[in-house]
């Protein structure tokens, strides 16, 4: 049998069904095939992946999803590192002033899962189990790929775009020769889910000792996630027990707390990489199927799901004829640049624990909590560890610790606009299309009314125009810092980043911009579709 579809994706990960759910946003035909038999249940067990950031819950508000997962989770304010028993700082994720979720979220992937499905449902889409992918033929060219069901049936299919979101043993990627070279890092990690009796901070605690690192992370009904670094374990041998959880946690926190018997233990040892690359003609990598990085600082997952949101919203435009085809190289090089941010971001959380003498440790804490007090650690670690200072400008990726920039640049993020909006009065951006944001800066100008006429002209057939000259207040006040105080035109993705950035006299260069990404679209415009449950 022969079928064709707009975008077939293989995996419903979450990853898979964040991506299903935005090409169904913006009226894609999408099929959504898994090897799993069974979708997963909400409250099932053994979810590695638990921790979510302001970042991408600002993201995944495109699709409808953000505050029911809010309602199904549990919210922690903040971050404690400890050493030696004491606390040496905290970084606050509630006290970021520039996101609608100023908080940490943790909620188990299986509830992730169920929660995007459901959406997806509501879409119009649905997810076929028992459906493995074993070929993919002319990747390039006329692309087809041959799909075994579990009751032996085969078909053809032949979409017009193939993306592999099927995990870190990605069956997509050894289909497309797509080399991935991922070395297991010198690190076992224990993980489990435990009842706790006596008191624990209601924050992700990161405990460093002599004998290893110790994490506690407050879950929803009374449950714990511990985890921590084990001696290797052997190939097949049983999964911890729970008295090496009691054991870790005595010595490592000095809490007087006793972890009761646990839902689930077990063990693993990531292998870290990045393929060599995420695209093939018309086929894309996404999520762990496209790069693997430590569990250390809780960052994985989150990666992936912006994988799936850039990855949505440009196939989607070019679906739809939003957008040309050449939208689609730069995917690769702005989400490989967050791949190797948040691994950089791992390996130094791995590099702060690992004091092998006492006196590398005091070294350690004195420098920590001197940054504590004098507030570095909260303006440089809780943008990094809520992923809002992430930048695709001229630094990709950004340098590990600068902060949020202002004035923003292009590539950075604007976050009042981050939906829903952190302010009254702001204009909501496009959800699928490039905003232009005309800005008018401290006083404006005398010319402002002409200049403003000639940006409506060129701009607003075929794109969002917002002019910010009405704004005041506190609104105005953000915007003056976000973006300086001369006037401005501002071309504004739909993930809430700047794509293009000129005075107003140079308009022409933002119009340039934004018709290169119509190169190949018959007529050089975009036609939107209606969306559908917007």
């Amino acid at each position: 049998m022969t079928e064709r579809t707009d975008v077939l994706i293989v995996g419903a990960g979450p990853v898979g069904l964040v991506l299903a759910c935005e090409l169904r946003h913006q009226g894609v035909v999408v099929r959504v095939v898994d090897r799993r038999r069974r979708a997963a249940a909400v409250g099932g067990t053994q979810s590695r992946a638990i921790l979510i950031w302001p970042r991408i819950l600002e993201q995944l508000r495109r699709i409808g999803v953000s505050h029911r997962m809010v309602e199904l989770g549990h919210l922690l304010p903040a971050v404690d590192y400890f050493s030696s028993g004491r606390l040496r700082g905290t970084v606050h994720i509630d006290r970021l002033p520039d996101t609608a979720y100023p908080f940490i979220l943790t909620l188990a992937q299986n509830d992730t899962e169920a929660v995007l499905l459901d959406r997806l449902r509501e879409l119009g889409g649905e997810v076929e189990g028992g459906v493995e992918l074993t070929a993919v033929h002319d990747p390039e060219g006329d692309l087809a790929a041959e799909l075994r069901h579990d009751d032996g049936t085969t078909e053809t299919v032949r979409p017009g775009w193939l993306v592999g979101a099927d995990g870190a043993g990605s069956t997509t990627r050894g289909l497309l020769d797509i080399t991935f070279a991922a070395d297991p890092i010198d690190i076992t990690y224990g993980i489990g889910d435990f009842p706790i009796d006596g008191p624990v901070p209601n924050t992700v605690q990161y405990y460093y000792s002599r004998t290893g690192i110790g994490v506690i992370v407050p879950l929803k009904n009374g449950m714990f996630r511990i985890a921590g670094n084990i001696p290797h374990r052997a190939e097949g041998e049983q999964r911890p027990p729970a008295e090496m959880y009691r054991t870790m946690i005595s010595q490592r926190t000095g809490l007087d707390i006793r972890l009761g018997d646990p839902l689930w233990t077990n063990s693993f040892r990531p292998r870290c990489g990045v393929v060599q690359q995420y695209r093939r003609g018309r086929c894309f990598l996404a999520g762990d199927a496209a790069h693997v990085v430590s569990p250390a600082g809780g960052q994985g997952m989150n990666i992936g799901l912006q994988d799936a949101v850039e990855l949505g919203w440009k196939l989607g435009g070019v679906v739809a004829g939003r957008f040309g085809e050449s939208i689609l190289d730069s995917y690769e090089p702005e989400r490989r640049s967050a791949a190797r941010r948040v691994a950089d971001t791992s390996a130094a959380q791995i590099r702060f624990g690992a004091a092998p003498s006492r006196w590398k440790a005091l070294q350690r804490d004195t420098v920590f909590a001197a940054a504590d007090r004098l507030g570095v650690l909260q303006r440089r670690f809780a943008p990094l560890l809520a992923q809002t200072d992430f930048t695709y400008g001229d630094e990709p990726g950004g340098s590990l610790f600068r902060g949020v920039r202002v004035p923003a640049q292009v590539g950075d993020r604007l976050p009042v606009f981050a939906p829903p909006a952190v302010l009254p009065g702001l204009p909501a951006l496009d959800l699928h299309d490039f905003t232009v944001l005309l800005w008018p800066g401290d006083t404006g100008s005398r010319d402002w009314p002409a200049l403003r006429a000639q940006a409506h002209a060129a701009l607003a057939t075929e794109h969002t125009v917002h002019d910010l000259g009405s704004l005041f207040g506190r609104a105005a006040d953000n915007l003056r810092r976000l973006l300086g105080g001369a006037p401005a035109v501002v071309a504004v993705r739909p993930d809430g980043h700047i794509a293009a950035k000129a005075s107003p006299a140079g308009v022409g260069a933002v119009t340039d911009f934004l018709r290169s990404t119509r190169v190949g679209v018959p007529g050089g415009t975009g036609n939107k579709p209606p969306l559908l449950l917007s």
